[in-house]
Parts: structure tokens; sequence; C-alpha cells
């Protein structure tokens, strides 16, 4: 699958947002100018003193684009007929209906997650990709590629995820935590596939998690999944296997630091094209100056508890494949990415810095580099009300032997956000 991630998280969004954002671009194929207005409305309920929960969130996305200064590549190197060369300013607004469900039963041994999300509608490729924020709890994430212009302006998006948790607690320390879900993303019909080949198919995963002492923690991880890809006038590809195998650790050096050594591989390929085994290696360290979070195996999450003000840091390196959005290939890649939260009374603080480049693959197939920089404020207006801002600048160069590309991005917003208090 493309690296896209789920529209919303119905754990974590809000039970009503106003975002607007708007990104300047400037690159070597065109120039963009996008204004996006994201309102989400999200109705939550709980029961049984919060062990039985449902949610349902509504977050639509409506882009005003503008576009000057459009180029082609060489017509000697590149088939016009496979970039949009229509006028993409004859269709400005865009709008993408999201939209997902989650229901979680919390038992005494064990505990069953169940989502679906799903989004349908018009997007440009420019705008499809959206950065996610750094939560202060997970590593911060990876940098999301910039897409240019040139491999289709706007089409017909389909996304729909749907997936199936049961963590097991077999013992106070050990969770066997299976996973089965579907995904399906790309276009829509016809000509939408002539932009994004639609991707679909099953995967499952398996996790071990094991608290070995108070400050060591491993998680054995296997997954599979199968993928189709379908083009435009039904062309089909041969079916694709990916295959990972993980295994890592987590040690607390004391109530506030910690750090995440993950090692592995990961396979994939078709009966044509053969199979390729990758290497998959990270570490993670994350600060807290309250005491940082450590739940029991297989147990629902919890929000951390703490007082005076809060500093979370986290920095990560890894090295591990991805499928490059620009050729379709699995490549390796490098990624290093920094974060940080500072909350100061009402106010939080965010920044975030992150590189990626591909490696180890040969100049000739591809290159593909990648700085993205970011500073945040949010303020607490009362205890459900807050606003929020923030800049990012971003940097990417590309060329996968017949297209060539090199962009800024910037990108600045501002929301408003009402979380109301759950009551049991």
């Amino acid at each position: 699958m493309l690296p896209f991630v789920a529209p919303m998280d119905v754990a974590t969004q809000p039970g009503v947002a106003l975002r607007v954002e708007e990104r300047v671009r400037r690159g070597s194929d065109i120039s963009t100018s996008e204004t996006e207005i994201d309102p989400t409305v999200k109705f939550d309920v709980a029961w049984s003193g919060g062990k039985n929960r449902f949610t349902v969130l509504y977050s639509p996305r409506i882009i005003y684009n503008s576009y000057w200064n459009q180029r082609f590549p060489d017509e000697r190197l590149v088939n016009r007929g496979t970039i949009n060369t229509r006028d993409p300013n004859d269709t400005p607004f865009s709008y993408l209906s999201n939209g997902g469900l989650d229901w979680e039963s919390i038992h005494d041994r064990w505990r069953l997650s169940l989502q679906g999300f799903g989004a349908y509608g018009q997007i440009s490729t420019t705008a499809l990709l959206v950065q996610p924020a750094w939560d202060g709890v997970d590593p911060p994430p990876d940098p999301f590629p910039i897409l240019p212009a040139t491999v289709g302006a706007r089409f017909t998006l389909l996304f729909a995820q749907t997936q199936a948790s049961v963590p097991i607690k077999l013992t106070p320390r050990l969770a066997l935590i299976p996973t089965v879900n579907y995904n399906a993303f790309g276009g829509a019909d016809r000509a939408s596939k002539g932009v994004i080949a639609l991707s679909r198919g099953p995967g499952a995963a398996l996790s071990l998690d094991y608290q070995a002492t108070k400050t060591d923690r491993f998680v054995t991880h296997i997954g599979a999944g199968i993928i189709n890809n379908d083009f435009q006038d039904e062309q089909a590809a041969v079916t694709i296997y990916r295959g990972l195998a993980t295994q890592s650790w987590q040690h607390y050096y004391s109530r506030n630091i910690s750090s995440i050594l993950t090692g592995g591989g990961q396979f994939g390929g078709d009966s044509v094209n053969g199979y390729e085994l990758y290497s998959v290696a990270s570490a993670t360290v994350l600060y807290d100056s309250w005491p940082l979070l450590r739940l029991a195996p297989g147990a629902a999450p919890q929000a951390a508890v703490g007082h005076g003000h809060r500093l979370q840091i986290g920095a990560t390196v890894k090295a591990e494949p991805w499928i490059d959005v620009f050729s379709g290939d699995l490549e390796n890649r490098l990624v290093t990415s920094a974060a940080i939260n500072y909350t100061i009374d009402r106010v939080v603080l965010r920044g975030y810095v992150a590189q990626a480049r591909v490696y180890a693959t040969p100049q000739s197939v591809a290159t593909y580099q990648q700085v993205i920089g970011e500073g945040g404020v949010r303020y607490r207006l009362t205890r459900e009300l807050s606003a929020d801002a923030g800049i990012r600048l971003g940097y990417q160069d590309f060329t996968n032997a017949i297209r060539f590309n090199t962009l800024t991005q910037f990108t600045g917003s501002v929301g408003l956000t009402w979380i109301p208090l759950q009551r049991f």
C-alpha cells in the first residue's frame, strides 16, 4: 500500500473542530496555492464505567486550488499521455468525504477493538498526503512525501480500511495481540485509476508483548499481506505478497527516559519480478518530564498523569523499505526525525524536523531526498475550547530516471477545537 494513514484517529479527535490550512508551493513543474478547510464532528458515547465505547466521526476536506507557471517534462523522456495536461484551474474545488466508526469493549483478560474508516470524493494529488502531528507518546512520524502535480492534478479517491484487534492477556506480563485488516486505496473510476491505481488486499499480524522486568519490554511482531492493483481499462497486475518480522526492545532508564530498538526484515515481490528481502532497523529515544506511561501488555490506551509544566522530546533514526509513490518500486529509505512538545499552563509549543532519503538504490533507478521543519502553538481558552496555529516548510528533490522534480512548500494553519469532557 501507499504510505497513507487513515484520515482520522477516532481515539484522539475532538468533538467539534474547524481547521484552515494554506499551502503555497513552488516547484520545477508547477506553482500552487491551496486553501483547505477541515471541519470535524465527532459523537462519542461510553458506558459501563468507560469499558465500552462507541465513536462516530465525520471530517470532510474542502480544498480550493489555484495553479500558475505550469511546465511539463521533456517529451523525449516522458510520454505526454502519462501526465495531466489539462488546465487545473478549470476545476479549482475539491470535496473529499471522510468518515469513521470505532467500537471498543474492555474485559478483564481481553478487549475487542473494531475500526472502520472511509474516504470518497475529489482531491488533487498535491493535497493527498497530510503530515500527522506528534502525539508525544510514540516515535516521531516519518515525513510524508510532497506529491507533484504532473502525475495527475485531480481524481476521485476511494479509501476504505477495516481492522479488528483482540489483545489477550495471557499472564499479567504477557499479551498476545492478533489483528486482521482489509485496505483499499486509489482511483475510484476508470479515469482516476489512470492517475493512481486502486490497491486493495487483506492483511494479518500477530504480536507478542512481554514485560520482562520493570524496566524492559519486548515486542515480537510478524505480519503478512496481499496487494492487488487495478489500473485504467481494468488492467490488473500480478499479485504482490508482503511479509514482515521484527523484534523490538524498550528499556526505561528512569521514570522519564526510555529507548526503543527494533530490528528485523521485510520481503516483498511477485511471481514475475521475483522477491527481495529488506532489512528493518530503528532506534528511538523518548523523554517526558511527567512519568512515562507504562501500560501492562494488552491494556487499553490511557492518558498520562502529572503536574506542572510538561516537556516531551522524541528522536528516531530508521532504515527500512518504503513504496516509492513516484515510481511504485520498493526501495530502501533512511529517515531521521525529532519532535518536541512543551506545555506551559494553557500554552502548548510544538516543533518537528525530519529528513528522508533513499539509499543503496542505483541512481539510474531513483534518487529522493526530503527535509521538513514545523512549528506550532496551541492555547487553551477554556477547559474544553482551544485555538492553534502552525507553520511548516518543506524541501524535496527526486528523480526516477525519467521524471525530475524539485520543490519547496510553505504551509500555514489555524484551528479551533472543542473537546467535551468525558462523562461515563
